[in-house]
């Protein structure tokens, strides 16, 4: 990757809030690299956990360059998960925010000796000695001081054999595991995705995906990195942030849009008004991908953009991407998965057998593509990688086209009074109504029927439906065994940051009877408690001016997380704006306060 891809000399990598050209992020990628060697860290795990763009990218591919493995963490990952995953992973350094490896050291995580700062924040008298007319010295093992070390020296060749990366599942309802991907595979999978997006140094992508997932590592920073194109990152993804993000999609003369459908969704609900900054002479198509596009949302964002949207399926065990449905007319049909690029896929019944056209089973998927294995955990590997075949625990049917359909997940099948029902059939019929945006359906525990199916729904700004109205709707497209027991309504759906929904958090929210959700009386005190619990911080950190600008953890999943504990304990929906306007706990307060009179 280090010696084929293009070098313009030119061309910006990245486009944010500040930008870097490809030439710059050469020379400072060389610098990391040449210190981790200096470090002895070659063929050694790094964990890496950085939230700006601008550091994170030139350390990932200085770490990769100097051939060290990156672990990538979700810069919200918390204290106790870190601990957890030191207890289980070997680690041999550190790469992390300044404040991340101070708190830490606060909370005694045992971290290996070799660490790079990020940020460090200025040391006490730099301001004096700049107006003295002194500089400082470069702190030249941190970042960014390192930069000022002088240039290296030729370095040993690349490494293209062995792992590459390691990436970590969402681990909603588990233990994380982290996925090996190793170079064989993922210049394999750069290559089918490049040619098959006809990517060129011209092309800009928008990659609205966290950069330490596979989709936001794979098809934003090493896809722009190999194909010598540039990464636009205008902010992080968020409601208030919409506007900034489409002005972005003109001016910066985007040619690829990359998001979860979530985003999608949103982006189609609160900017509308800007639909004609695609029209930009460059916008090729957008991509979906991370989780199920439903037809809705794949229909509707197509039309208010006037742009192809195409879907992509995929997990972290295959890098990013395996099926597409696009941009070609044949794969192309709304609501599938397409068809398989560069891999082989195939349905099996639950005895093995290969299943028939349009019959169910579970997919499974076969190529160079595909991860190494779980990291430390052979187990966990032999369950998924039997034969050479990936088996993604997805129920799946292929057409007569050869286009693959996901019908469900073999894990989340709800079997209900001997019946197995199927979440995602239950979420398709209720975004068919026309006030439902959202809709996640899982299992509750009942005496009498084993599980129950309970529905949680986030209806569309402006728009009205109870319980009654879409079990009506339902019964006229499911069969009466196969209807939600019970409908709830939320502002918001908790989801991780690669925007699959968390379902043992969702599933403990509906579970809380009405005297467990319950506040205790004082209205700040349950909110600042609640807020202290999901940021995972100290108790008496917060204070009134707290908001997500200045508090640690409080980043957009913690704030929609936050917004699903109000409405639980306080009875109450929260609508777009409300969500938008909880800028600070005191704001927060006030609105629980006007809501609850």
């Amino acid at each position: 990757m280090f010696q084929t891809r293009p070098t313009p000399a030119n061309t910006p990598f990245l486009i944010g809030p500040k930008s870097l050209s490809h030439v710059d992020l050469e020379a400072q990628l060389l610098q990391v690299a040449a210190k981790l060697i200096a470090n002895d860290l070659q063929n050694k795990r790094v964990l890496l956990m950085v939230r700006d763009d601008l550091a994170f990218a030139p350390m990932l591919l200085g770490c990769m360059r100097a051939g060290a493995i990156p672990l990538l963490l979700d810069p919200g990952t918390a204290v106790r998960q870190v601990k957890d995953l030191l207890q289980h992973t070997r680690i041999d350094g550190v790469i992390a925010d300044a404040d991340i490896i101070d708190l830490w050291r606060t909370e005694h995580v045992p971290l290996p000796a070799q660490q790079i700062r990020v940020g460090t924040v200025q040391a006490k008298g730099a301001l004096l000695s700049k107006l003295l007319g002194r500089r400082a010295p470069a702190d030249l093992d941190n970042w960014p001081g390192l930069l000022a070390a002088p240039a290296p020296a030729l370095l040993p060749p690349a490494r293209q054999e062995g792992p590459a990366y390691v990436v970590f599942t969402s681990g909603s309802t588990a233990r994380p595991k982290g996925v090996e991907m190793h170079w064989p595979a993922l210049l394999a999978h750069l290559h089918t995705i490049g040619e098959h997006y006809a990517l060129t140094p011209a092309s800009r992508l928008l990659n609205l995906m966290p950069l330490s997932h596979a989709d936001g590592l794979v098809q934003g920073v090493l896809l722009a990195y190999q194909r010598g194109c540039t990464l636009v990152r205008p902010a992080p993804f968020s409601i208030v942030a919409i506007e900034a993000i489409l002005i972005a999609v003109y001016r910066e003369q985007v040619s690829h849009l990359i998001a979860a459908p979530t985003a999608l969704a949103l982006l189609q609900q609160y900017g509308a008004p800007l639909a004609e900054n695609f029209d930009n002479g460059h916008f090729r198509f957008a991509i979906s991908c991370s989780a199920p596009l439903s037809t809705a949302t794949w229909t509707s964002f197509s039309q208010c953009f006037n742009v192809k949207l195409i879907n992509t399926y995929g997990l972290s065990e295959t890098g990013a991407c395996g099926l597409y449905a696009g941009p070609d007319a044949a794969s192309h049909k709304i609501g599938s998965v397409g068809v398989p690029r560069d891999m082989l896929a195939k349905i099996v019944r639950d005895d093995g057998s290969a299943a028939g056209c349009d019959e169910a089973g579970e997919l499974c998927l076969q190529g160079a593509n595909l991860m190494h294995g779980y990291l430390d955990n052979p187990q966990a590997t032999a369950a998924v990688l039997r034969d050479g075949w990936l088996h993604t625990g997805d129920l799946a049917r292929r057409d007569s086209d050869g286009v693959y359909w996901i019908t469900g997940r073999l894990k989340e099948v709800i079997i209900c009074g001997g019946y197995n029902l199927s979440p995602v059939a239950i979420n398709g019929v209720l975004m068919q109504h026309p006030a439902v945006l959202e809709a996640a359906t899982v299992a509750l525990p009942d005496p009498t029927w084993g599980d129950i199916p309970v529905a949680c729904v986030v209806l569309r700004p402006g728009m009205e439906a109870d319980q009654q109205q879409l079990l009506q709707h339902c019964a006229q497209h499911l069969g009466t065994h196969e209807l939600p027991k019970r409908i709830s309504f939320t502002g918001q759906l908790p989801r991780t940051p690669s925007g699959k929904v968390i379902t043992a958090q969702l599933q403990h929210a509906l579970s809380q009877s009405p005297v467990e959700a319950s506040a205790h009386g004082n209205q700040q005190e349950d909110i600042f408690a609640l807020a202290t619990e999901l940021f995972n911080l100290p108790a008496g950190v917060l204070t009134g001016d707290s908001g997500p600008a200045n508090t640690p953890g409080w980043d957009s999943l913690a704030h929609i997380n936050f917004v699903i504990g109000l409405e639980t304990l306080f009875k109450v929906r929260l609508s777009p704006s409300d969500v938008v306007h909880m800028e600070t706990m005191d704001a927060t307060v006030q609105l629980i306060k006007r809501l609850t009179r």
